[in-house]
């Protein structure tokens, strides 16, 4: 066992073991976010709201980690480490147990925020325990290559999950499997723990003067913010006085917080970090980084309405993202580590990005085989494994070590933001590209277009031999015509988007290719203890 190890698990643990046990203990607890997102209109139908509601109770999950980082980080310096964890995780496993009993969606909305925030605290302690695995100039370079592939490579993992329950079982039973997937590797964790470990930096820091009112107030901030990009489409926008109101509520909370934090001795959240010139470079980077592995979904809605898989056979073939992922975080920090120029890491990682929008367009259509999407996959997976590597530590080194942590804190609230940002925006822009495109396909549609009535005398003709009356052959075939066309503005619109996020993103490498001022910063990250 290493010396790091010897003082966090008991002397009879072998070091394969830690490694097992941190594996089984992490991987179940990682699909939490997207827990039910293999079965968003089961959840819909089971609670009766409409769809936008499921996905917004899904966000309130990633919008509760962000939230609470600061708050959590109170705790975890005040309570004994192994003690800390294990009242997280009984609360965690409670909160899942009760989600898996009510029938309400409200009560669905309140359980999964805190749900969220207690997922912070277990998974804050693994993810320190998987730094002392690493030596200590290295550790948090490759700790945050395991825990950025393990958050981001749960995705398949959680389909599979839906699609047996959804299967077998009613849909609350998610909660259920979710809740006996965590257990045996959480028993394994506590059993090799020592009982007295002491994870905090700085020992144990006094649990006073908790500033409840900048979480409740940043809190509600982020909620805000997703509902408008959720909800404002769905309400169209400022014509709702729904959807005005919530945007003067975002203006009005995001004044109030900063300069509440401004004003506070010890801020919530430093905004100090702006005055950074490369902090905001880095926040913008995740920005356009989120926006443009953000539309994976709407590769992910072909292969499932076109291409006609199965949540099973989706959920494999989603491995192959998850295995650019992996590899992506795993040269992106061996990148860092030998000295690599931040710039050409960074192009490598957009490059993918942009390799897989171009080769996704070339092979997208209603003839395309599964294999032809393998490509595309991987190399999404790629690009974004090593592009929030390079540009998490890029930012949280751009600011000095006293406000590292607000820095991180930071990020996690603009990757959540513009996680729902890229959600509205590819709803937006596929209604409005559809309109075009079936005002267009309209236009072409007539009697006197050959081709679309041989299109319609086909469907006729095969309605027919399947012993259709004439009268039904032909309301029939106008409605599988009317099918196809919406097949055909749904591929068109897939892609328009991606070819105009192709420019995006050739736009910003662009940019990083051609300022000179990115070279000098992986100095620093060698030196520098990087913030969790």
């Amino acid at each position: 066992m290493t010396n790091s190890n010897v003082q966090i698990f008991k002397s009879w643990v072998p070091n394969w073991l830690v490694f097992v046990t941190l594996f089984v203990f992490l991987l179940p607890i990682a699909p939490g976010l997207g827990l039910y997102s293999g079965g968003v209109a089961a959840a819909a139908s089971f609670y009766g709201v409409d769809i936008i509601d499921i996905n917004y109770s899904m966000v309130v999950y990633y919008l509760a980690i962000a939230s609470v980082f600061p708050l959590e980080a109170r705790f975890f310096n005040f309570f004994s480490s192994k003690r800390y964890l294990i009242a997280c995780l009984i609360l965690f496993l409670t909160l899942n147990y009760l989600l898996y009993r009510t029938h309400s969606y409200t009560v669905l909305f309140v359980l999964r925020f805190f749900a969220g925030a207690l997922s912070h605290g277990v998974i804050g302690i693994v993810f320190t325990l998987v730094f002392k695995q690493f030596h200590e100039q290295r550790s948090r370079v490759l700790g945050y290559a395991t825990m950025y592939s393990a958050l981001f490579g749960s995705g398949a993992l959680g389909y599979i999950m839906n699609a047996y329950v959804l299967s077998n079982y009613g849909f609350n039973s998610v909660f259920l499997v979710y809740i006996i997937s965590i257990i045996p590797g959480a028993i394994l964790m506590v059993v090799i723990l020592r009982n007295y470990i002491d994870l905090r930096r700085n020992g144990k820091v006094p649990l006073k003067n908790v500033d409840w009112v900048s979480f409740v107030i940043y809190a509600s901030l982020l909620l805000s913010i997703a509902y408008f990009f959720l909800y404002g489409q769905y309400y169209q926008w400022f014509s709702s006085l729904r959807i005005v109101l919530v945007f003067c509520a975002i203006v009005i909370l995001l004044i109030t917080f900063v300069m509440r934090q401004k004003a506070l001795k010890v801020p919530y959240i430093d905004m100090r970090v702006y005055k950074t010139r490369n902090f905001r470079i880095g926040m913008g980077l995740l920005v356009v980084f989120y926006l443009a592995k953000g539309d994976l979904n709407l590769l992910n809605n072909f292969m499932t309405q076109s291409v006609k898989l199965d949540i099973y056979h989706y959920s494999y073939v989603m491995f192959i993202n998850c295995a650019g992922i992996v590899l992506g975080a795993l040269l992106g920090a061996r990148y860092i580590l030998a000295g690599m120029r931040i710039r050409i890491i960074w192009l490598i990682g957009f490059g993918s990005l942009l390799a897989y929008h171009l080769f996704a367009i070339s092979v997208l259509s209603y003839q395309a085989t599964i294999s032809q999407l393998f490509m595309p996959l991987f190399l999404c997976g790629f690009g974004n494994g090593i592009l929030i590597i390079s540009i998490v530590i890029f930012y949280v080194t751009a600011v000095p070590p006293s406000i590292g942590f607000s820095a991180s804190v930071s990020g996690v609230a603009y990757r959540s933001c513009t996680f729902v940002g890229s959600m509205a925006l590819t709803s937006m822009m596929g209604l409005r590209f559809q309109k075009i495109h079936h005002q267009s396909f309209s236009a072409d549609v007539s009697r006197t277009n050959l081709l679309a009535m041989d299109r319609i005398n086909g469907y006729a003709h095969a309605l027919i031999n399947r012993g259709a009356s004439a009268h039904e052959s032909s309301a029939g075939a106008m409605k599988l015509l009317g099918k196809a066309v919406s097949y055909q503005e749904n591929l068109l619109f897939i892609k328009d988007y991606y070819l105009y996020m192709s420019f995006l993103i050739g736009f910003v490498m662009l940019l990083i290719a051609t300022i000179p001022h990115f070279t000098y910063q992986i100095k620093k990250i060698k030196s520098r203890v990087i913030p969790i």
